[in-house]
């Protein structure tokens, strides 16, 4: 993967957080709703923490691997999957998938009171690790694992948790940090959780 190319998507990728940022305080002043700076600043976190996941550690397709596997005559569906859950144990491949994870876990929290909820944390790091483990199809050198899924939502779950020790320390940062999602909000605070994830997965696979 081209390091420069990976460089300009994260600018991009910023620039469009940014321009989404815009956006959501135009909206907040609007329905007089605050969003505190503290929050927009978590959202810079968030993102740079989705493109370094998707670019450089769990091995994301992109169109420039892609346009190389063509061009040499390799296919760009590669399915290598494993359905067994610890067929063979467990690694440190495992343990460093729960820490990769754990920060998933820690900011959505911090960034939207309804992933206070463990559940709905849950099924966001579900949902992510979901979406990496299918890309992993149309990548040559990774397998789509189910180890992988349960390690990654684990690491969720364990962020999630040490954000709720934290909170019990600062409960006042907390609260600055978080956005109160209604169903009276707009379009763009209501969906704002999941355009971090299309925005970092289209940079990604631009690359």
């Amino acid at each position: 993967m081209n390091p420069m190319m990976s460089l300009i998507m994260l600018i991009v990728s910023i620039f469009l957080v940014t321009a989404l940022n815009v956006v959501l305080n135009k909206n907040s002043k609007c329905l007089k709703k605050g969003i505190g700076w503290q929050h927009y600043l978590f959202g810079y976190f968030f993102i740079l923490y989705l493109m370094i996941t998707l670019s450089r550690v769990v091995g994301f397709p992109s169109l420039s691997e892609w346009k190389f596997c063509l061009s040499v005559g390799n296919p760009i569906f590669n399915p290598h999957i494993n359905l067994v859950p610890f067929r063979d144990g467990i690694d440190i491949s495992s343990v460093l998938n729960i820490i990769l994870f754990m920060p998933l876990g820690f900011l959505l929290p911090t960034l939207w009171k309804k992933y206070r909820s463990l559940w709905k944390t849950f099924c966001y790091g579900l949902s992510f690790s979901l979406i990496i483990e299918i890309g992993q199809l149309f990548v040559s050198h990774r397998a789509t694992d189910v180890n992988d899924l349960i390690m990654n939502t684990l690491g969720t779950i364990c962020g999630w948790v040490i954000f709720n020790i934290v909170k019990k320390v600062s409960r006042q940062f907390a609260d600055k940090t978080v956005v109160d999602i209604s169903s009276s909000d707009t379009f763009a605070i209501k969906s704002e959780p999941y355009l971090y994830v299309v925005i970092a997965i289209i940079c990604a696979l631009l690359q």
